[in-house]
């Protein structure tokens, strides 16, 4: 069985590279994720290539500029459904939609553009291949001057919620920082949510506070630091695990005072394992 992925992290982890890409051509773009659950049976390193790959077949038909979309829903097919490639089996699906404001494509070429063997699919093989092994399918909607909208559509991982990796709030306001963090925790199999300031956490808190098991923030942040932070949130969870990270933890003893336990706080610079292993004492004191 494929390893599932998170659609909506994956999104949000892509979102900077699409953005600079469509930058570079004057392009605008657009992210609209549903408000559901997007968890998939394809395998992340699958996924990703193949929203590029729509993506970059979206850049370059807007060479004079234009708005890209990208766009996830839940849908569920009946088995009888014309057009995906190949047929959809009955069940619940993400659709992921990729839209562009381009040249748009006329019949002919519509066709040949989903046909896994045709000399002019546009780089969409690597996509088919993909959706192939897990049963999904892609569609593409397209007209002459009117832009092309490509569809993928993702089997639902319905086993996902008693295998939902255990989550972490990321709070930091440098996004350099943020970003190197957000990879060790990926790379050690955590998932990851992140806010840019305290306030922003709290808001993510409260949405998915069922799948977070710990917070990491840093001390000092506009808007709202990472003391008040942890206080509020512990007003709502006093077990809450909280890790500070700072680069003043060694220059000032009292950081973390008014901050009750489990807490610890964790020094900048560090190395991933040092992030790693005090993260998993914090919880496993709390457990």
């Amino acid at each position: 069985m494929s390893t599932p992925s998170d659609l909506h992290e994956l999104l949000r982890a892509a979102l900077p590279e699409i953005k600079a890409r469509a930058a570079d051509a004057k392009i605008k773009v657009r992210c609209e994720p549903a408000l559901v659950p997007g968890d998939v049976t394809i395998a992340p390193e699958a996924l990703r290539a193949s929203i590029f790959a729509l993506v970059d077949n979206a850049l370059r038909a807007m060479s004079a500029g234009g708005t890209l979309t990208i766009r996830t829903e839940h849908v569920e097919a009946a088995g009888a459904e014309l057009g995906p490639v190949p047929p959809l089996a009955p069940g619940k699906y993400m659709r992921v939609t990729v839209q562009d404001t381009g040249t748009g494509m006329d019949e002919v070429t519509r066709v040949k553009a989903i046909d896994l063997y045709a000399e002019e699919s546009r780089g969409l093989t690597t996509v088919l291949d993909a959706l192939r092994a897990v049963r999904g399918a892609l569609w593409l909607d397209s007209a002459i001057s009117y832009g092309t909208r490509a569809f993928l559509y993702l089997p639902v991982d319905t086993d996902a919620a008693s295998r939902r990796r255990a989550t972490v709030l990321l709070v930091e306001d440098e996004s350099a920082v943020r970003s190197v963090v957000r990879r060790m925790l990926l790379g050690q199999g955590f998932g990851v949510r992140e806010a840019r300031d305290g306030e922003a956490a709290l808001r993510l808190w409260h949405a998915e506070r069922a799948h977070i098991v710990a917070v990491i923030t840093d001390v000092v942040m506009p808007v709202m630091g990472g003391r008040d932070l942890a206080r509020e949130l512990r007003m709502l969870d006093r077990d809450l695990p909280v890790l500070f990270i700072s680069a003043y933890a060694g220059d000032e003893p009292g950081l973390l005072d008014g901050v009750e336990e489990p807490r610890k706080l964790l020094a900048k610079p560090f190395t991933n394992e040092g992030l790693l292993d005090a993260l998993r004492s914090l919880l496993a004191e709390s457990a």
